[in-house]
């Protein structure tokens, strides 16, 4: 057999095996990607590589756990939906022009991304402004970005944008199963 057909022949034959472990899969969200049947949310690793290279986080505050101002916002969540949200620990937050994006998690609710807007000296969550659930197949971030955006329109785009899951339960580097 000559080099360029044996050659052309191996290239033929790892298409082929390689093909034979991948497809596409048409679900709700978009489409995944199907290594060996574990799916792969491609679309939503490009959305967040494409995040980070665009987003201008300069006029966004992460904010710790002492804050005074976050501990006013986590009172008005806990309030929210009482009992099981009492329980409501804060994970990550971020604040923007008027705005609050909080993660929580709690000990016996889903996790939750949600946000606030200030009002006067007040917290009041944003009407349609709570994510609250799993996300797996999917990545969390651009999932919940994306959610956020078109339930509050007004909410500070770049607040959106440089928001990145701190919560074991959405982070899967954090070993959640997001």
């Amino acid at each position: 057999m000559k080099p360029s057909v044996a050659r052309t022949a191996l290239a033929a034959t790892l298409v082929a095996v390689a093909l034979s472990h991948v497809e596409w899969s048409r679900a709700d969200n978009g489409h995944l990607l199907l290594v060996d049947g574990r799916p792969v949310d491609v679309q939503g690793w490009l959305a967040n590589q494409l995040n980070r290279v665009r987003r201008d986080c300069k006029s966004v505050q992460a904010m710790r756990g002492e804050d005074a101002t976050l501990q006013a916002a986590l009172q008005t969540l806990k309030a929210y939906s009482p009992p099981a949200s009492h329980s409501a620990r804060v994970a990550g937050a971020l604040t923007s022009e008027g705005w609050m994006l909080l993660e929580v998690e709690f000990d016996t609710l889903l996790p939750a991304v949600v946000l606030m807007q200030q009002t006067g000296t007040e917290w009041v969550l944003a009407p349609r402004g709570v994510w609250s659930g799993q996300t797996h197949p999917w990545l969390a971030a651009p999932l919940i970005r994306a959610y956020l955006s078109g339930q509050v329109a007004t909410a500070p785009p770049q607040l959106l944008a440089c928001f990145d899951p701190q919560s074991s339960a959405l982070n899967p580097q954090q070993g959640g199963v997001h």
